[in-house]
C-alpha cells in the first residue's frame, strides 16, 4: 500500500527496480531454472540481502533483495487478498461503496480499522468482512464508531452543510 511503505513486499521496496514481466533468472548467482521451484533458491536467506538476476525485453540487471520469512510472506498474501477485494467492491459500485476487512479485533488492529475506515467514512456504503476473524474484544468500540450519527448540521452562505460528528458514517453498511 501506498500508505504504508514499510508493508510493501522485498520486491517493492524503495530503491528496487524489479518490474511485472521481469524474469528471475538467478538467485545468489544459482540459476532458476536447474530447480523445480524458485523457493529453493530463496529457503535461508529471509532477512538477508539476496542477489536476483533479471531478464526484462532482452536486457539483463542485478537487483539486491531482502526475502520476507514465511509470516511475513503470509502478512503479504492477506494483504493482497484485502486490496483485491476492495478493488472489486470498489469497482461494482463505481467508487461509491467502500470495503474493509477486520482481520482481528485486538488492540494492535485498531490502528487498521482507523486507517481503513476513516479513509471511507463519506461512501454510499460500506462492506465490512469479519470473515476468517481471529477473534478479539475490540467489537464493541467498532460498533460505537459505525453507530456513530450526526444529530445537528451547520449551513454556511456558500458551500455544503457539515454535520456536527465529524467523520460520522452516514451510508448503509453490509457485514459479512
Amino acid at each position: 500500500e501506498a500508505e504504508l511503505p514499510a508493508a510493501r513486499g522485498p520486491l517493492q521496496m524503495q530503491g528496487t527496480d524489479v518490474r511485472e514481466g521481469d524474469v528471475i533468472v538467478a538467485v545468489n548467482g544459482r540459476k532458476a531454472n536447474a530447480v523445480t521451484d524458485i523457493s529453493e533458491l530463496l529457503r535461508g536467506t529471509a532477512g538477508q540481502q539476496t542477489l536476483l538476476e533479471l531478464a526484462r525485453a532482452g536486457s539483463s540487471k542485478r537487483e539486491v533483495v531482502v526475502p520476507v520469512d514465511a509470516n511475513r510472506e503470509a502478512d503479504l498474501r492477506y494483504q493482497d487478498w484485502v486490496q483485491g477485494r476492495r478493488e472489486k467492491v470498489e469497482a461494482a459500485g463505481n467508487g461509491r461503496i467502500g470495503y474493509l476487512h477486520l482481520r482481528a479485533m485486538g488492540p494492535n488492529d485498531i490502528a487498521n480499522f482507523v486507517r481503513e475506515f476513516y479513509g471511507q467514512f463519506d461512501r454510499d456504503a460500506l462492506v465490512i468482512d469479519v470473515r476468517r476473524n481471529r477473534g478479539g474484544n475490540i467489537d464493541s468500540w467498532v460498533i460505537e464508531k459505525l453507530l456513530r450519527r450526526a444529530w445537528a448540521f451547520s449551513a454556511p452562505p456558500q458551500g455544503e452543510p457539515y454535520p456536527n460528528m465529524q467523520q460520522t458514517f452516514r451510508g448503509h453498511l453490509a457485514v459479512l
